[in-house]
């Protein structure tokens, strides 16, 4: 009899799993929305960048499915507007980076194209984009 209950607890133990690619906790919400960029940042190389406000009706939208739209180019940080461009965003779970999630862009021309992001405790969604030099933008949930 040990016997069996020892195997019925075996097989439980075992179908049982995580799903580390979940968002991070408070993340899957805070996330999902309507987001406007407000502030831009380019570093000169010397580490004295810092975020300055930006006048632009750039807007992203991150979905429950895991889909990200822009009003714009994805693969390179720029205020201008144009044509909606599309990706998809996964939470980053590794507790060694200092980013919340990437997004891969569908329309890059390098398939490696990743965009990391980041969402503070003030509540302000920060984009950094691939550059030589550290780039990134801030964006407000409206």
């Amino acid at each position: 009899m040990k016997k069996y209950l020892f195997i019925v607890l075996l097989v439980i133990i075992s179908s049982c799993s995580t799903d580390d690619s979940k968002p991070k906790e408070g993340q899957d919400t805070g996330l999902i929305g309507k987001w406007k960029l407000i502030e831009q940042y380019a570093d000169p190389g010397d580490g004295s960048g810092e975020f300055t406000p930006i006048s632009s009706n750039r807007v992203i939208e991150f979905l429950s499915d895991g889909t990200v739209i822009i009003n714009g180019v994805l693969c390179y940080m720029s205020g201008d507007v144009g044509d909606k461009e599309t990706g998809t965003y996964i939470a980053i779970t590794d507790s060694d980076t200092q980013f919340d999630g990437e997004i891969i862009p569908n329309t890059c021309n390098s398939r490696f194209a990743r965009i990391y992001y980041t969402l503070p405790v003030s509540g302000n969604l920060i984009l950094w984009y691939p550059c030589i030099e550290g780039c990134g933008q801030k964006f407000s949930k409206i």
